[in-house]
């Protein structure tokens, strides 16, 4: 067998095996993403429920519904960040397949050395910021705000009222505690480390 046939072969392989992880990575990103609009929806309903209800609702309930989903939010945030991560990855990698197929640049070897970085080395394309500016993007901007701004209101009576026991204390810290959990797994995330400048390619930001 010739050797162009050789590669064609492999890189025919290798083209489907990303073209699979990066459907993955996309149907991932998405199904979370829609987790989070859904619990956003049935937190709203259920606070806007407790507001205008006949029945006394404590503000510790309603401030509870509240962080509770707010962590879980956080949680869907920084899933559907990695999950953008990996599909910018593998998209890089089958683009320049692409192009090399059709303009025969970049090289095979080029093609090798991305394969090596990104693939095998576990390592990525884009930057955090990018990773964050993506998912606020797809309308986690809006629902933190309204998580917050919501928070922030039922926090506010629950001091007024005096109705700030250890109970609330201890359902915020653990809650913040949660948080910063989370955000440590995101930031010791090992495959969301760009590699080292001698080892980069000019990354393509995938919108």
């Amino acid at each position: 067998m010739a050797a162009n046939e050789r590669n064609e072969d492999w890189i025919s392989d290798y083209y489907n095996k990303l073209i699979s992880e990066q459907n993955f990575s996309r149907s991932r990103r998405d199904t979370v993403t829609n987790w989070g609009l859904t619990l956003f929806l049935a937190v709203i309903a259920a606070y806007g429920a407790s507001v205008t209800s006949s029945v006394e609702i404590s503000h510790f309930w309603r401030l509870s519904v509240l962080l509770v989903g707010f962590g879980l939010l956080v949680r869907f945030f920084s899933q559907g960040m990695i999950a953008y991560a990996f599909h910018a990855k593998w998209r890089y990698i089958a683009n320049s397949i692409e192009l090399h197929r059709a303009y025969a640049s970049p090289t095979l070897d080029e093609i090798r050395r991305n394969m090596k970085t990104y693939d095998h080395g576990k390592r990525t394309t884009v930057s955090r910021r990018h990773m964050l500016w993506s998912q606020l993007r797809a309308g986690f901007l809006f629902i933190f705000s309204v998580f917050l701004i919501l928070i922030a209101v039922e926090l506010v009576q629950v001091y007024q009222l005096g109705q700030w026991t250890w109970e609330v204390w201890a359902l915020i810290m653990g809650i913040a505690v949660y948080i910063l959990w989370e955000i440590s797994i995101f930031v010791d995330y090992g495959q969301l480390k760009r590699p080292p400048e001698s080892e980069q390619t000019p990354p393509r930001i995938v919108r």
